[in-house]
């Protein structure tokens, strides 16, 4: 009997980022899977003046939003190395289930997360939450620089006072060709998509394969593919466990 050859699925991401279990085999038909993580970017953490911390703390927002776990991890080591106390009177959004594990993780209670990850969901679930109060409370974002600040105009429309810290900055890695090559690329079944950032991270160093499928985790990461050329399909509730359903 010939044995089956892998499905081969390069995802774009870092360790934190993929943070799951990735599925060994298609579902019911039992099709092997091989996934080659391939990290594309690096992230600096951006100096923060200390009296921006010393007015958070002595003047708290009603919330601080989390967006990824990076955000939650630099901010804890910003109040760590600054000596800061994080005020027990802010309560905590994260984006998603992850970013709400690694927040508690890190010392913070994660009071509201979305049943779905994505900013999308978020802003559904958490606008439901605001609807239930006539007073819309102040929210504090550390988050990456240039990064996307859909939420935080959303919630500024809703009447939320947003405030916007450039915590870190995203570059793109030059070494990614230490996790993949042109030639792995050439033998793979699709490449998977986390960010919009990742997208161009990659094509600088690689070239997609006319008519190989691509994904994206997201409605945003799909609509830049789209700028950039490409049809993407959106992993469904980005759980890798659904690959078979884009593949």
């Amino acid at each position: 009997m010939r044995e089956t050859l892998p499905l081969r699925i390069i995802v774009t991401g870092e360790h934190q980022d993929l943070d799951a279990k990735f599925p060994t085999e298609l579902g019911h038909r039992g099709t092997p899977l091989e996934w080659i993580a391939v990290p594309v970017l690096r992230f600096e953490r951006l100096p923060v003046d200390p009296a921006i911390i010393h007015n958070l703390c002595e003047h708290p927002s009603d919330w601080i939003l989390f967006a990824s776990q990076r955000s939650v991890h630099f901010w804890a080591e910003l109040l760590l190395e600054q000596g800061a106390d994080f005020p027990i009177q802010t309560q905590v959004a994260c984006i998603g289930e992850k970013t709400a594990e690694a927040a508690s993780n890190d010392g913070f209670t994660p009071d509201f997360y979305p049943t779905e990850p994505g900013s999308e969901k978020f802003l559904e679930e958490f606008e439901e939450l605001l609807s239930n109060s006539s007073i819309k409370p102040s929210l504090f974002i550390p988050m990456a620089e240039g990064g996307r600040t859909a939420v935080a105009e959303r919630l500024k429309e809703l009447g939320c006072s947003v405030t916007v810290l450039s915590l870190y900055k995203t570059f793109p890695r030059e070494d990614i060709g230490r996790f993949l090559s042109q030639e792995d690329l050439q033998r793979s079944s699709m490449v998977l998509f986390t960010s919009p950032s990742s997208v161009d991270a990659f094509l600088t160093q690689f070239q997609i394969p006319d008519g190989m499928p691509v994904g994206s985790l997201g409605k945003f990461t799909s609509d830049y593919l789209e700028k950039k050329g490409f049809s993407s399909q959106i992993l469904p509730e980005g759980d890798f466990e659904r690959i078979g359903e884009i593949l």
